[in-house]
């Protein structure tokens, strides 16, 4: 008995929780800013964003036709900016790319933190983005991704909250109609800007077959961490090639020395001589439903 009245005052104590909560929210929200309980106007949800009139510019086309980097000389080239990215890998890549660049840029990722001294740049994951600071420019990639059903919120967040001069987001073209859409009440201006892919995407003849075929930086996609590593072994032990091996939940530490040798998800997305001169085999074109990344590796010659 004594169980049960406990129960049944902790159920009471929670309800009268929640109940205190939404009146909070609904006595904040009539104080005149505004209604945190309405999920009809999500533009409204971001008043620092929408004290500005945004140039949006929409850079759209297929892997491999320049989007993105139109978009990153123009982050490069301004007094502040945010790169907001849907993986570390590019995030990283950004960050590496503007420093390099002699533009200090931080990167912050779920993951890591690595601040640069006086820099007004940041490369961050897109859950990651700062929404509170200013900025001259803000880049959002891969932005048709607002319409995933798990991770489109950060997208739409991103879209909609980052309080930014220039705002230009890359993408598929299939997604303009629904950025066009949702920015019609911001009343911010929008430019399209189409790209042509740079060089031909041509599907092999034949397949791989035997992987004593594989060529210096060919790049083998599978979707099981496992897998990955039993094809690793089974490429090195003929003794032609080293394998970088990059995927997701590989460790910062970790993935930070693949990279500067070869970053496979840099390659498939935005190097052209990856796309123009090397091999992408798949082991596996069924990626199991638990799974959330692309495990990939790539294959390299030389011991070094």
């Amino acid at each position: 008995m004594n169980i049960q009245i406990k129960m049944k005052l902790h159920l009471d104590m929670k309800f009268r929780s929640v109940v205190s909560v939404s009146r909070s929210l609904r006595q904040f929200s009539s104080s005149g800013k505004f209604d945190f309980t309405d999920l009809t106007s999500p533009h409204t949800w971001y008043p620092v964003a929408r004290r500005k009139k945004h140039n949006v510019v929409l850079h759209v086309g297929p892997t491999n036709s320049g989007k993105t980097y139109h978009a990153l000389k123009q982050l490069e080239s301004s007094s502040s900016g945010l790169y907001c990215g849907p993986l570390r890998l590019l995030a990283w890549e950004v960050a590496k790319k503007l420093n390099k660049a002699k533009v200090p840029c931080d990167l912050i990722t779920g993951q890591e933190r690595e601040e640069v001294e006086g820099a007004k740049h940041k490369s961050v994951t897109v859950e990651m983005a700062d929404l509170r600071s200013d900025y001259q420019c803000a880049v959002v990639d891969e932005i048709q991704m607002v319409g995933c059903k798990t991770r489109g919120f950060s997208f739409t967040r991103a879209l909609l909250g980052i309080p930014a001069d220039e705002l230009h987001l890359c993408g598929d073209p299939a997604a303009v109609p629904l950025i066009q859409q949702i920015l019609k009440v911001t009343g911010d201006s929008v430019e399209v800007q189409y790209y042509d892919r740079l060089s031909p995407l041509v599907p092999s003849k034949v397949p791989l077959g035997s992987f004593s075929n594989i060529q210096r930086g060919d790049c083998i996609v599978t979707f099981s961490r496992r897998e990955i590593y039993r094809l690793k072994k089974e490429i090195e032990s003929q003794g032609k090639h080293l394998c970088s091996v990059v995927y997701g939940s590989l460790p910062p530490e970790t993935r930070t020395r693949q990279l500067p040798a070869l970053s496979i998800l840099n390659f498939i997305q935005k190097s052209d001589s990856f796309l123009s001169h090397c091999q992408l085999s798949f082991v596996s074109l069924l990626k199991p439903f638990l799974s959330f990344v692309l495990h990939c590796y790539v294959s390299r010659s030389g011991a070094n």
